[in-house]
């Protein structure tokens, strides 16, 4: 009973070196992407998180044409 239970451990353990290291990027969303990075804008703003670089699009005073 207890090789089973170390064995799962040492599964687990094994396991949870598994993956991406780091922070993970967030898709573009499918549908509904210019409001989607709106909202994510304003919220990186009220949080005084680092800014998207297609937040720009949307600060105001931004020119979209030269």
């Amino acid at each position: 009973m207890s090789r089973k239970i170390l064995l799962g451990f040492v599964a687990l353990a094994m396991l949870s070196a598994c993956g991406v290291k780091g922070d993970l990027e967030r898709p573009d969303p499918l549908w509904g992407s210019a409001d989607a990075i709106r909202r994510e804008c304003a919220r990186q703003a009220e949080n005084n998180e680092p800014q998207d670089p297609r937040c720009a699009q949307y600060q105001s005073g931004a020119q979209t044409t030269p």
